[in-house]
């Protein structure tokens, strides 16, 4: 009884002390619970406080303090991230709070520390601003903003200048005897762009001379190299609308020709070695000699001037074009026949036509060592052999046909040396016999086993037959390889340590390499144009017909049929390769030697054994163009690359859009006519003081005054050109035609006309007396638009020479408004007659 009450507190006791712990195990495990489903909503703070009031509850539990562990690092991320996004907005304060929370929540986090600081940072940064900055800049770090900075300085880096003349019209210019400055200064102020002069240019030979120029409808850059050519100068441009003009040579060219930096990001070339070939291209003909290539970027670097990086540009666009694709159809067709025939009518020795009778040594009281029975031989057995057995513990003893036992003791046997221990295992042993009994050996020692009779009849017929149709789709001038069966290994060397060492096999080991088998297809097209194709062609046909024993090893026999070539086919062109035949007829006679050959006698003793194998092989290749370059007339078309000192390209002037005509107004309806039964209605009368409806505006029109001159010889007399109701009247280049003999032309003079509103022109013209013709040019300036109304356009002053009837014309005189859009006029003729 005492024992059973003592049981009953102990177990009282121990109830109530594992009743609260149970309990707040149970709390613990309802509160991480809880911090699970907190964690599936991302609500990160909140599981965080449910995992440690579960850890509160049990602090030994290990998965509570992982759980706590992972989640504050999950909370910290997420005030970090939730900062990072407010501080991207302009919200500096509210990000410096999450960022503060995610230090609180985690304090071994560093990148929430150096949140917290960067943000400190910029706040004060804000605050030493005179002006508060855009959103989107106050939230930018100093990394960031130094990226944005220097990105935007990349945006601003301008490329080379390219002239934007004020005026794209068609320079026409015919000057004679003029220095090098006044033709380009002219051609410059009627493109409206301003032109600076090196200092030395004044001291150039060349520049200094007088030249005779004719332009005719020429762009403005044609017209500046004209003058380059004709006076040995070089012009670059230095803004939009300024060039500067120096003399040509190495010295001038190396101090003011401009050079550019240029990537390439290519798109079709996709082999490093393709890649330095394009680079090797561009410095032999660009004559760039700094071009270096990207492999990571697929890309060309080049710095050079700007023609050679045009022209570099010509040529990289013309060659990288996309690789023609083909898509290869192969037809393997192949047909295999075999046929056996077996005869046989013969007297056989295991189951072989012929005569094979082994006689066998069987004595009759064979010797046993260990006291043991031998066994019965076996008539099936090639050899006298028995198996004997040694007791266990028996010493040892002398064992024909024993290798290689590496432990006990032996002695010398039949055939080799061996050593064991008596440890029961067993031998083959030879029949023996004592030396005493060599003499009473006779017929009753040996056996044999008598040949039997084979008949055989066998015939077979097998065939067979192969369609495999891959197909191969291929870049031009890349290798495309089709595989189609199997790898077969083949032993190809094997070694075994010499030595011995600790952790080394002494086992042989076997090298291998595998070979394919089966359709083996590598081709290589190679397109010309849109429909013809090259194909380099290796195919192979292999099997394993059979298997060899070489070392131990089965080695196998791999037979195959093989077809290099080269053929060019058109598009969807069949190209069919046969003739890959194999006829072989094989015949054996198995037999007694002499006997078979016996006309009558050899049915009896031989067999025979005929197999014929036929195959045949045909194989089609079909090429399908899927895809060209894509060359077009751009990368046909042959580019003016200057001379063979200087790289120069030009460009053809860009195409002006044209004019938007006017829609014409609508017509107003017709009225309706009357009825002829009634009289139209009188008009009627209208009112006093009304104003009469203004009259159509008169044609343009060009007169000389005087319309008709008569004087004495050597007189000067004065002509002036006048217009008449011009509208919008913008330039008027024209030509004076007169008799040298009897006319000269001493002074040509701008009229007020297209001056009348203040507004500077250009005006130049180039008098030959010589040939009795003079060319001026009269242009307002680009920008400055048109004049209306009436008034003089220019004024000739004329000299007599000599006596007699002429006339003074003014062929090519075309009028053009402010969208140069050309007047109609006629041009005037004078009559001139001097007594």
């Amino acid at each position: 009884m005492r024992r059973t009450g003592s049981f009953l507190a102990a177990c009282a006791l121990l109830a109530g002390v594992l009743a609260p712990l149970e309990a707040r195990t149970r709390k613990a495990d309802k509160l991480m619970a809880e911090g699970r489903k907190a964690e599936v909503r991302k609500d990160w703070d909140k599981a965080l406080e449910y995992y440690e009031s579960a850890l509160a509850e049990d602090p030994s539990d290990a998965g509570y303090l992982l759980a706590v562990r992972r989640v504050r690092f999950q909370a910290g991320q997420a005030h970090v991230d939730r900062g990072r996004k407010l501080r991207a907005e302009g919200n500096l304060q509210e990000a410096l709070i999450e960022f503060q929370k995610a230090v609180s929540l985690d304090p071994s986090s560093s990148i929430a520390r150096q949140e917290v600081q960067q943000t400190l940072e910029m706040i004060q940064r804000e605050k030493q601003r005179p002006e508060p900055s855009k959103p989107e800049e106050r939230g930018l770090t100093p990394a960031e903003r130094a990226r944005q900075q220097t990105y935007s300085k990349l945006e601003r880096i301008e490329p080379p200048p390219e002239l934007r003349p004020l005026s794209r019209q068609p320079i026409n210019l015919r000057m004679a005897n003029q220095p090098a400055r006044v033709l380009f200064e002219t051609v410059c102020k009627l493109a409206g762009i301003n032109v600076i002069f090196d200092p030395d240019f004044r001291q150039d030979p060349t520049a200094s001379r007088n030249h005779s120029v004719e332009l005719v409808n020429a762009t403005l850059e044609q017209a500046l190299d004209y003058l380059a050519v004709l006076t040995r100068a070089f012009w670059k441009p230095l803004s939009a609308n300024t060039i500067f003009v120096t003399s040509d040579n190495q010295t001038k060219r190396r101090d003011y020709e401009d050079y550019v930096v240029k990537i390439f990001y290519l798109q079709n070339v996709t082999q490093p070695q393709e890649l330095q070939e394009l680079a090797t291209n561009l410095r032999a003909i660009t004559d760039i000699r700094r071009v270096f290539t990207s492999t990571a970027q697929n890309a060309i670097i080049v710095r050079g001037t700007t023609d050679q990086v045009a022209l570099a540009e010509k040529i990289i666009h013309d060659l990288d074009r996309p690789k023609s694709e083909v898509v290869i159809d192969v037809l393997v067709m192949e047909a295999n026949r075999a046929r056996t025939r077996d005869l046989a009518a013969a007297i056989a020795s295991a189951g072989t036509a012929g005569l094979n009778v082994p006689i066998y040594f069987t004595p009759r009281n064979p010797v046993l060592l260990g006291g043991t029975t031998p066994t019965t031989p076996s008539t099936e057995s090639t050899g006298t052999s028995s198996t004997t057995t040694q007791p266990t513990g028996a010493p040892g003893g002398y064992y024909p046909y024993s290798y290689g036992y590496p432990y006990g003791y032996g002695g010398y046997g039949q055939y080799g040396y061996s050593q064991y221990a008596g440890t029961g295992t067993s031998s083959t042993l030879n029949q023996l016999i004592s030396m005493a009994r060599i003499a009473r050996i006779s017929t009753n020692d040996f056996s044999l086993t008598l040949p039997g009779a084979l008949l055989e009849a066998l015939m077979t017929d097998r065939s067979t037959r192969v369609l495999q149709s891959p197909q191969i789709r291929v870049a031009d001038g890349m290798k495309a390889s089709l595989r189609i069966g199997d790898q077969v290994p083949i032993a190809t060397g094997s070694f075994q340590p010499g030595i011995g060492v600790v952790g080394v096999s002494p086992l042989v080991n076997t090298q291998f390499q595998y070979k394919d088998v089966g359709v083996n297809v590598d081709i290589t097209p190679r397109v010309h144009g849109q429909d013809e194709v090259t194909l380099h062609v290796e195919l192979e046909i292999s099997t394993v017909r059979d298997r060899i024993d070489i070392g131990g090893i089965a080695q196998p026999v791999i037979g195959q049929r093989k077809a290099i070539l080269d053929l060019r086919l058109r598009e969807g062109e069949v190209n069919l390769i046969g003739g890959l035949m194999q006829d072989q007829d094989t015949k054996s006679v198995t037999g007694v030697p002499g006997l078979s050959k016996v006309p009558l006698l050899r049915r009896i003793f031989s067999s025979e054994s005929v197999e014929r194998n036929q195959s045949e092989l045909l194989i089609a290749l079909v090429p399908h163009i899927v895809r060209t370059p894509g060359i077009t007339d751009v990368n046909l078309k042959p580019v003016a690359a200057g001379t063979d000192t200087v790289v120069r390209v030009s460009y053809a002037p860009p195409p002006e859009a044209a004019p938007q005509v006017p829609k014409p107004a609508a017509l107003p309806p017709k009225p309706e006519t009357p009825a002829p039964s009634q009289a139209p209605p009188a008009p009627a009368e209208k009112p006093a003081g009304e104003a009469k409806p203004a009259a159509a505006p008169q044609a343009t029109r060009i007169i000389t005054r005087p319309e008709k001159i008569t004087t004495q010889a050597g007189a000067v007399f004065t002509v002036q050109l006048e217009v008449e109701n011009v509208q919008a009247l913008f330039s008027a280049p024209f030509r004076v035609k007169f008799d040298p003999r009897l006319l000269r032309l001493n002074e040509v003079r701008a009229g007020s006309l297209l001056s009348g509103d203040g507004k500077q022109i250009v005006f130049t013209h180039n008098i030959l007396n010589d040939v009795g013709e003079a060319i001026v040019n009269l242009n307002r300036v680009p920008g400055a638009g048109g004049v209306n109304g009436s008034g003089p356009l220019a004024v000739l002053v004329f000299q007599a020479l000599g006596a007699g009837q002429t006339a003074v014309s003014f062929p090519g005189l075309t009028l053009r408004n402010y969208q140069l859009e050309t007047i109609a006029v006629e041009p005037p003729e004078l009559e001139v007659s001097i007594k």
